[in-house]
């Protein structure tokens, strides 16, 4: 309601059914209100205060439960009195309050300041709804009266003077907050929710992303894999012995790294260290001790090698009966191995291939010589690409030379001496039996032949960490040199035309000479001759008779051999003998003229 007066609702309200205690709860009704303005100055917003009359109308039974809100206007100081009623005693009135029915009465609490105190409205039919929210409801009939009942809306804000009243204080909580009300008590819908600012919830998706991305940052740089500053793999080095490869980036030229017992030292990021063993197939943890030079910071740190497969040599057997190169291969199952063209059947991840090299390390030879093998090999793993490589062997061969008795000798004497050199160091047998080497690398041994026959023994000079070389020495023991001659022919030995004419192909083989001795001299336990072979031998020079004719051993057209007996050979200058033996490689002179050369296994003095 708007523009009624407080005072008037209480003097005048009538018990209702509703209410039958009387129109202000407690059970009787308000006496008059001292100073209360008469009926000519009371009004309802555009309505005389005669409307109302001596006897009201019932109260309009849609303002129940509603809220009433009355005031004083500021241009009434508080305490003015506006009737005679003032002077009776009559409480003042507190403060406004809303009025709602089944209130308690009580003490209010103090008002507020009077200046701020205004009759505020009461809802008229056509100016404000006085159920907002609800349906409106409209009578068809149109109300003869309603124009003589209402005035125009011109006085609407007609103000009233102060007034005074006493009002129990509200007890309910609930009215205390009107908004808590039931919705059938309320005049009109709650407000609708107040909305989160949109600024809010970007600002909290802003700082969430911001997080995300600060701890993908962080996330990114410890899980990143990055180049580790010491990585290792296993390699082998140039003499086929496997080696770690180490490689660090943080290392300055000279830093010492050490692997257990191998040690090494940087040098452009990079050093092999030994090893003393292989490394197994499979995953390999060491540990490398960094030690850098000057006050740089020495560390240990921990290294991963993992070797899929190794294919190597093993010298070990060559100092075997017959010597060999072993190629030891390993790698994990179903792994598919060819070597030398063969492939290879692994057992438990393991096979062994040799190689024979007797043959290389066979024969005399005054210098160290090389042994030199290149075996290619195809390896294909079961989850990995095929890889090809080649196994490289180069060791060397121990030198060995055989002055007496030769590779081969007839005698008719139970004894002979066996005599030569070798490397300083070396180990030398002849069969099982040890040979003493002198210190300069020499050696000379009286060698027994029991009984007649022939035998065959091997020489063998053995040195750590070389191939040992063999030489084969054929011994035959004859009762008389003539039989050996009888037995000798039968072999159909060669003549000095064939040995002329040279080959590769001759050396070795069995020849026989005949001819006028013109040089002797011992060499050791050897001797050497210089042989004019005669025509009869296939010397179509003459060589024998030019050289008894003064034209000496550099006559043109001398058919000159040089002979080399291991043996002590009783021979002299002009002797006439038949030397026996095999075709050795050519001889070269002082003069760089090369001399036909053999290998005497016994001589008869006379021609052939």
């Amino acid at each position: 309601m708007v523009g009624v007066a407080l005072p008037d609702l209480l003097r005048q309200s009538p018990p209702t059914a509703a209410d039958p205690r009387g129109a202000v709860h407690g059970g009787a009704a308000l006496p008059p209100m001292a100073g209360a303005p008469g009926a000519a100055s009371r009004t309802i917003v555009g309505m005389p205060a005669a409307v109302f009359g001596p006897a009201p109308a019932p109260p309009d039974p849609r303002l129940a439960g509603g809220t009433l809100v009355v005031g004083t206007p500021p241009m009434a100081g508080p305490g003015a009195r506006l009737d005679a009623a003032a002077a009776q005693g009559a409480p003042p009135l507190d403060h406004t309050v809303p009025l709602a029915p089944s209130i308690a009465p009580g003490r209010a609490p103090a008002p507020p300041p009077a200046a701020s105190r205004t009759l505020v409205g009461v809802a008229r039919p056509g100016i404000a709804p006085l159920a907002p929210g609800a349906p409106a409801v409209f009578d068809s009939a149109p109300d003869p009266d309603l124009e003589a009942r209402y005035q125009p809306a011109a006085e609407l804000g007609a103000t009233m003077a102060p007034i005074r009243a006493r009002v129990p204080a509200l007890r309910n909580p609930a009215l205390m907050h009107p908004q808590r009300l039931n919705l059938k008590h309320r005049l009109g819908p709650l407000p609708p929710p107040r909305k989160r600012a949109r600024t809010s919830r970007r600002a909290v998706a802003v700082v969430a992303a911001g997080g995300v991305l600060a701890l993908g940052a962080v996330l990114f740089a410890l899980l990143w894999p990055s180049a580790p500053p010491v990585t290792a793999r296993a390699r082998a080095d140039a003499g086929g012995r496997e080696v770690i490869e180490l490689r660090c980036e943080t290392c300055p030229d000279g830093t010492a790294v050490a692997v257990g017992e191998g040690r090494a030292t940087i040098a452009g990021r990079v050093a092999h260290i030994p090893l003393a063993s292989p490394l197994s197939v499979g995953e390999n943890q060491m540990k490398v001790a960094i030690d850098r030079p000057g006050s740089g910071r020495d560390e240990t740190v921990g290294v991963s090698i993992h070797v899929a497969y190794r294919i190597r040599p093993d010298l070990g057997t060559l100092q075997g009966e017959r010597p060999s190169i072993q190629v030891v291969i390993e790698a994990s199952k179903g792994t598919q191995v060819v070597l030398d063209g063969k492939e290879v059947a692994l057992t438990s991840g393991r096979a062994i291939e040799a190689i024979d090299v007797t043959e290389a390390v066979t024969g005399l030879s005054d210098e160290t010589k090389t042994l030199s093998r290149q075996v290619p090999y195809t390896v294909t793993p079961p989850d990995g690409p095929r890889e090809q490589g080649m196994v490289s062997v180069a060791v060397g061969i121990a030198p060995l030379v055989v002055e007496a008795p030769g590779p081969s000798v007839v005698i008719d004497k139970e004894s002979f001496v066996l005599a030569g050199r070798t490397a300083r160091g070396a180990q030398l047998f002849a069969g099982a039996h040890p040979i003493a080497v002198r210190p300069d690398g020499t050696f000379a041994h009286v060698m027994n032949v029991s009984s007649v026959g022939a035998t065959q023994f091997e020489v063998r000079a053995k040195m750590q960490g070389m191939a040992p070389r063999i030489a084969k020495i054929a011994v035959r023991r004859v009762d008389r040199i003539d039989t050996a001659a009888k037995e000798f022919a039968a072999r159909s030995p060669l003549g000095y035309a064939a040995l002329a004419a040279g080959g590769a192909d001759l050396i070795g083989k069995p020849i026989a000479l005949s001819g006028e001795v013109l040089e002797t001299r011992r060499q050791g336990y050897s001797t050497l001759l210089l042989l004019s072979v005669s025509p009869a031998s296939g010397c179509k020079e003459g060589g024998a008779t030019a050289a008894s004719a003064g034209a000496g051993l550099r006559a043109p057209g001398a058919c000159k051999v040089r002979l080399v007996h291991g043996a002590e050979n009783p021979a002299q200058r002009g002797d006439v003998l038949t030397a026996y033996g095999t075709v050795a490689p050519p001889f070269a002179a002082p003069d760089g003229v090369a001399i036909p050369e053999v290998w005497v296994e016994f001589t008869q003095k006379g021609a052939r």
